[in-house]
């Protein structure tokens, strides 16, 4: 394997996993938010409401949110973005 493949497999592996760890990461972020606001709410209302349908809203709002942050931090990564 030459050095120019070898490199090209790391930046590969460096942007595959910058995104998978945006996305989780955002993903455990909104969660989180969410189980806080709903024990906010439990605490002043006194009951607990969440269904999995807000629970499945925030993930899919934390995917989507990681998916755009992923894609800027590879996109920065690749041109070369001073910093990155």
């Amino acid at each position: 394997m030459r050095y120019s493949s070898r490199v090209a497999a790391g930046k590969c592996i460096i942007c595959i996993s910058m995104f998978l760890f945006s996305v989780v990461g955002m993903i455990l972020t909104a969660l989180i938010t969410k189980l806080v606001f709903a024990a906010l709410g439990w605490f002043t209302i006194g009951s607990f409401d969440i269904a999995w349908g807000d629970i499945i809203y925030a993930a899919k709002l934390g995917f989507a949110g990681g998916s755009i942050l992923g894609l800027g931090w590879i996109i920065f990564y690749i041109f070369k973005a001073k910093g990155f």
